[in-house]
Parts: C-alpha cells; sequence; structure tokens
C-alpha cells in the first residue's frame, strides 16, 4: 500500500510524510509544527524541514498569532488544499482497488492483526530506549 501512495503523489513531486502534513489540515484548518509532530511519526525538526519545503511551494503559509507572537500557526493555500485534495482522491481511488473483493470481516481482521503489530513494534522501540 505505501508503495501504491508513493506513486500516486510522487507526480506531485512529494513524499509520503509531505503528503501526510497536508493531509492532517482535513481534520483541522490550522496546526503548529508542534501538533504535527505529535500526530505524524517525525520529529519536530524533521516535520519544521518538511513544512519549510511545502512553505517555499507554496502549499502552506505561515502566520503568527496576535496574542501570542511566539506561536505560528500553518495553513494550506488555495493551492496546497487543491493539490491535497487531488491527492487524497487519487489515493482512495488506489487504496478501493486494492481492496477490491475484500470483505468488511476479512478487513477488520487486518486491522486487528495490524494493530497487534505495531504495539509488538511500539513495546520493541520503547524496549531499544532503555
Amino acid at each position: 500500500m505505501v508503495k501504491g501512495v508513493e506513486r500516486q503523489i510522487e507526480p506531485a513531486g512529494l513524499i509520503s510524510m509531505e503528503f501526510s502534513i497536508l493531509k492532517s489540515f482535513a481534520e483541522k484548518s490550522e496546526w503548529t509544527v508542534t501538533q504535527l509532530a505529535d500526530v505524524l511519526p517525525a520529529d519536530a525538526p524533521r516535520i519544521s524541514r518538511l513544512v519549510s519545503k511545502l512553505v517555499d511551494r507554496g502549499l502552506l503559509r505561515r502566520r503568527r498569532r496576535t496574542d501570542d507572537r511566539r506561536v505560528v500557526l500553518l495553513r494550506l493555500t488555495q493551492q496546497g488544499k487543491d493539490l491535497s485534495e487531488e491527492l487524497r482522491q487519487r489515493v482512495n481511488e488506489h487504496e478501493n482497488r486494492l481492496l477490491d473483493g475484500v470483505s468488511p470481516e476479512e478487513l477488520e481482521t487486518l486491522r486487528a492483526v495490524t494493530s497487534k503489530i505495531l504495539a509488538n513494534h511500539a513495546i520493541m522501540e520503547q524496549s531499544r530506549g532503555r
């Protein structure tokens, strides 16, 4: 699935983490880098570098909060909204084709097994950190 997503977003010149950043704005219209780092699988410095690239491409814009100038809020530009929507549609179509013929029960089993694997991975990563 990951390779398929990459093939869908590659023509737009994005990597998967940049696409993840853009997709985050479907849930909420404004984010800080710290907030994005809390929900995405990357640390704040990496998110910040990727955000800068997206700002340079005209897909995101930064603005400072008026009540606290230290806080920088991020928002999609119109170009970012259009590209994000187009890519989400492409990715959804790709995923729907992949899941063609998969029953809801099979999909639920896949989700349950994947959740267990991810939980085991998290435990392994925590053990490494000690």
